[in-house]
Formats: structure tokens, sequence, C-alpha cells
């Protein structure tokens, strides 16, 4: 009897910040990334890139790794963590605060890779999905690699502008060459160059519905 398909999505909140700050702030869209829609859209490309012949259905796991300490424990001010918690819980994601314990420091959630591999393992997943840009996480697909599991990056590559220079973000080239398949998400964002197209990726924020 065919296997259920079982991806496991694991999202890089630091690196989600830095794209949603682009897209509200320099891109022509002036709106931020649907966590729902997204997640829709990673079922279809996880089928697109790792269903074979032995799956019949779609299994997958979301999990976002939030690049700020958990605000229940230390930070109780926060008001937007707990709106962005409450989101990513609506639109069928687990939500992974950092470990970090410095006061307001910010970065990647490197609990993720940790988890990634003990997910892989234990839950028997088949293919895993890493949104990320970071050189941090480079360490992960080599290691799932030998596990059997491929892994799909979502990265971006992209420039805005600072009052005396621009600013490149791009995706770490050593992560990107460790992962058996990458997409390049500003690609495709731009495909969706009409209001239509958009939809599927954004709030409208500044329009009306």
């Amino acid at each position: 009897m065919p296997q259920p398909l079982r991806i496991g999505f694991f999202l890089d909140g630091y690196t989600l910040k830095k794209v949603n700050d682009y897209y509200r702030n320099f891109h022509r869209f002036h709106s931020a990334i649907d966590f729902k829609s997204l997640r829709v859209w990673v079922e279809m490309q996880a089928i697109r890139y790792f269903e074979g012949e032995n799956f019949r259905e779609l299994e997958m796991e979301s999990h976002y790794y939030h690049p700020y300490k958990d605000p229940h424990l230390y930070a109780c001010e926060r008001e937007g963590a707990f709106r962005l918690e409450k989101q990513l819980e609506s639109a069928g994601y687990t939500v992974h605060f950092n470990k970090r314990t410095l006061k307001d420091s910010i970065g990647p959630n490197l609990s993720l890779m940790e988890d990634a591999l003990l997910f892989a393992m234990y839950r028997k997943m088949d293919a895993i999905v890493l949104l990320s840009t970071q050189g941090e996480y480079a360490p992960l697909p080599d290691r799932l690699r030998l596990m059997g599991i491929p892994t799909l990056l979502l990265g971006w590559d992209f420039v805005y502008p600072k009052p005396k220079h621009n600013v490149r973000w791009k995706t770490d080239s050593y992560l990107r060459r460790t992962c058996a398949h990458y997409v390049a998400m500003e690609k495709v964002v731009d495909r969706g160059d009409s209001e239509n197209a958009s939809r599927g990726f954004f709030f409208q924020l500044n329009r009306k519905s």
C-alpha cells in the first residue's frame, strides 16, 4: 500500500523577519507574506519535488523558529510577539522561541537544526523543506543527506537602499550548495506581478479586498 509523503517544513524566523521588512518597506507590493498561503504553496512544491510512485498523500509538519526569546518567560511587554504567535498557530505552525538569554538579542534560532534532525530521525520524515538564507544552518542538509533525507531550500536574494549605501541580502552560498534543491523565492514572488497573482503570497495591507 502506498505510504504518505512525510515532509518537515522548517522556517527560520530571522530570515523571514528580514524578508518581510524588505517587502513591506522597499518592494513595490508593500505587503507581508501570508503564512497560511506560504504553507499551502510549500505543500505543492513538496509534492512536485519529492512525490514518487510509492507515495499517495502528503503529511507535513510546519515549524517556525522565532528569532526572539520566549515572551511568555522573558519579555511580556512584546505584544507584537504574542500577535505573531497567534497568527502562526492559526496558520498551522508550531512556534519555537529562541533560547538566547542576552537581553534583546536577535539572530537565527539554532534549535532549528537540532529539532530537524530529531524529527527526521524519530518521525521518519521523507524530506525537509527549509526556508532560510543563513549560513549557520549549512551543516544541516549534509547531516540529513547522510540519513537519506533530501532538503529543498527556499532562499532569497535582494537589494535595498540605506542612506549611504545599498544592502544586499542573499542566501549563503555554502548552504545553497549542500541542498538537493533550491528555489529562488524572490523570482517566485516577482512572478506575481499582478494584483491577482500576488494574493497567493501576500496580505494586501494597503488595498481594499
